[in-house]
């Protein structure tokens, strides 16, 4: 993983959201007066949330977008745009030189608010543009693929709550297949109308007072929220060979289905989890035991007990006693960013590995006596902890998430270290920062007049 690019709430960019999660602070809060059609109502569980700033604005100019082209995009397509250029810029590429390689796109989508909202309040004619623009959620991909002249494979993934870690899964294959040379692997989503908040309160899933608690007692539920993510992904020996900075490897990956191992297709199954954590293991070529940390699917609802014991299942495998494995949930800062959920809490493995700490899971004051939290191997840290080192290697972490459509998918990473060899490595030098070669300073500029 050379780059990162991400839009989170109380978090614009990979350095921000560390700062966040160093300090333990709840990004969540009351949902923003001008983001809803006026008289849409919302539900008691949708009156808080995760939002983002600004979510309408838009230089369409820079990337060559009509104005009126623009106002019939959905604003998922614009700021996946802005955020995927940021990951190229963070991984010391220049997106113009991009164009015309065989860099593949993928990216997960599961909601299109936007076409709803155009519908509802009759803005304008239901044209193509709007069509194109807000309806058909292959254009999320489709979109970046075509303003940055991207000859790869283009895909919108829907696995509904797993759908960018869906995307992260299938970029790796991409490449190891050797059907893309670069690929960028992300998910959108905006909260821009209120039904599926309605309908989500209505099933009891969202939280009456406002709070993801991963794993506590007390948990009655999520937030939802708004979230971007694009992580830059090489094959780790072209990495290698082209100088690039390395913020993370990722070992490996898997993705399962739990089949017919649960009673409707909406309820989360521990061994269609445990079928992707294991495969995602054998990939990886490591042994479960010796995880340090699991950034968990964790919503603060009744599925978290059915995902620790599957953590647990297959982590106990192997490992040590006495050393135990932490476990913690993005959405305890930021809310449940849906389809973009896996991204983003792959983002935070990352800075995690980076700065050799796990910060603190929030709302986590007496464990769930859901849990068997005596025979688990997991600990929830409310205190930033030391990220445990397995004796010979590198740290390790990995990344659960799971879709209600029965979807899972887990990615197992590490930090990279240059090799004792290499005469520019630093010990003193964050890994992500080691630069074998100069590379140049990308210009957020599209023509020499916008400079």
């Amino acid at each position: 993983m050379t780059g990162v690019g991400c839009r989170l709430p109380g978090a614009h960019g990979p350095g921000q959201l560390w700062e966040l999660l160093h300090a333990g602070r709840d990004a969540t809060g009351p949902a923003p007066t001008d983001r809803f059609p006026a008289g849409a109502a919302l539900p008691a569980g949708g009156e808080r949330g995760g939002f983002l700033d600004g979510v309408e604005e838009f230089d369409a100019g820079f990337f060559g977008i009509r104005d009126d082209e623009a106002t019939a995009m959905d604003p998922q397509q614009r700021l996946l745009l802005l955020t995927a250029w940021e990951a190229l810029e963070d991984a010391g590429a220049d997106p113009a030189r991009l164009k015309g390689s065989r860099t593949a796109v993928f990216v997960g989508q599961a909601h299109a608010d936007h076409w709803e909202r155009l519908r509802d309040t009759g803005a304008g004619a239901l044209d193509l543009d709007r069509l194109v623009g807000g309806h058909q959620r292959a254009m999320l991909a489709g979109r970046l693929s075509f303003h940055l002249g991207l000859h790869g494979p283009s895909v919108t993934v829907d696995c509904a709550q797993a759908s960018s870690l869906a995307a992260v899964h299938l970029a790796c294959l991409s490449l190891r297949a050797g059907e893309s040379d670069l690929a960028l692997a992300g998910g959108a989503n905006l909260l821009l109308a209120t039904t599926t908040t309605a309908v989500l309160d209505r099933a009891g899933v969202l939280s009456a007072r406002g709070r993801c608690r991963f794993g506590d007692a007390d948990a009655d539920g999520f937030v939802r929220s708004d979230g971007v993510g694009v992580v830059v992904l090489k094959t780790l020996d072209r990495a290698v060979a082209d100088g690039d900075p390395i913020r993370a490897v990722i070992l490996g990956s898997a993705m399962s289905h739990d089949g017919a191992t649960k009673e409707r297709v909406t309820d989360a199954s521990g061994s269609g989890q445990a079928m992707a954590m294991r495969w995602a293991y054998q990939d990886a070529g490591v042994a479960p035991g010796d995880v340090g940390y699991v950034e968990a699917h964790g919503t603060g609802t009744g599925i978290d007990a059915v995902e620790l014991a599957a953590l647990t299942e297959v982590l106990a495998e192997g490992r040590p006693p006495g050393r135990p494995c932490m476990v913690g949930s993005l959405k305890t800062n930021i809310g449940h960013c849906e389809a973009a959920a896996g991204v983003a809490g792959l983002i935070k493995a990352v800075l995690c590995l980076e700065h050799g700490q796990v910060p603190p899971s929030l709302h986590f004051d007496r464990p769930s006596p859901r849990v068997d939290w005596d025979r688990l191997p997991l600990v929830v840290p409310t205190s930033p902890r030391p990220l445990p080192a397995t004796a010979g290697r590198p740290p390790l972490a990995a990344v659960n998430g799971q879709g209600m459509s029965g979807t899972n998918v887990h990615v197992v990473l590490g930090r990279w270290d240059a090799p004792e060899r290499d005469p520019l490595r630093r010990a003193s030098v964050p890994p992500h920062r080691w630069r074998p070669r100069a590379h140049p300073l990308p210009g957020a500029a599209a023509t020499p007049q916008r400079h």
